[in-house]
């Protein structure tokens, strides 16, 4: 890879903030209010490292964009990253640009700039890596040591790893120690609960065309979507669009058609 494409594909990584999602979209299941509102009272008590894990399509990124608009964008600056084996210096290159300054001759280099310009802030900054199960070590344990680069100091700035379960385990290889006993907040995102199956689908899909599912269809697509809100909505929309136009769907068609399109 050249490295105008690989520079590219590090800008496409970074972003001032997770894309930009209205928070009345955003549906609060239990869980999910739980943990943005932890979260958000964590972030604004001061610099904090924070571990946010949960299933594909629990809402982790979801809660990340719910988090970056409920801050305050005049006292914290918010930096958002997602890309696959970022390297420690691709990192320092992409936090110089989040920051609008030029990376240094040498990563070293970079790394004292950014630790002085993140000093001299007058805003806080708070770094999102999402899907971090998928960063090298040396990226971990580098981001943990520039926050931690002022040695009679707290924090210099916070950061939020997210990704699935697995983040859990990758925290625990002995080199990411250092990192994992500084994790203050350790959050989860589990689902729904099976009562919250219908006004989240209320809420996503509208109310007349949740009401089509009755009570046992319902608890069908809870079942198999194994209470993952993106995998309830997705079952649900699948199951609309085939089912005919019937006004009330019934578990056997639910179970008929979900049947049909996972053996394909």
């Amino acid at each position: 890879m050249n490295k105008k494409k690989a520079r590219s594909e590090e800008a496409a990584a970074v972003q001032s903030a997770p894309a930009k999602v209205p928070p009345e979209s955003i549906y609060r299941y239990a869980d999910f209010a739980q943990a943005a509102d932890e979260l958000l009272r964590a972030l604004g008590a001061g610099p904090v490292l924070a571990r946010l894990v949960g299933a594909s399509g629990a809402g982790k990124t979801s809660l990340l964009r719910y988090v970056a608009t409920r801050l305050d964008r005049h006292r914290v600056h918010v930096v958002y990253v997602s890309q696959k084996n970022l390297s420690s210096v691709a990192l320092g290159r992409l936090l110089a640009q989040a920051l609008h300054v030029g990376a240094r001759r040498t990563h070293a280099e970079t790394l004292k700039l950014l630790a002085q310009l993140v000093r001299g802030l007058p805003q806080r900054l708070v770094l999102f890596l999402d899907e971090s199960h998928h960063l090298p070590t040396d990226t971990l344990e580098e981001v943990r040591l520039l926050a931690e680069s002022e040695l009679d100091a707290e924090l210099l700035f916070s950061i939020v790893f997210a990704g699935p379960p697995e983040l859990r385990q990758r925290l625990d290889a002995p080199e990411l120690f250092p990192l994992k006993r500084r994790i203050s907040v350790r959050l989860e995102l589990t689902g729904l609960r099976s009562e919250e199956c219908r006004p989240f689908l209320e809420h996503r899909l509208g109310a007349a065309n949740a009401a089509r599912f009755g009570d046992q269809a319902l608890a069908l697509l809870f079942e198999r979507g194994r209470g993952v809100p993106a995998l309830v909505e997705d079952h649900a929309r699948l199951v609309l669009r085939h089912a005919d136009g019937v006004a009330a769907i019934a578990r056997e068609r639910v179970d008929e058609i979900l049947d049909v399109w996972e053996a394909q």
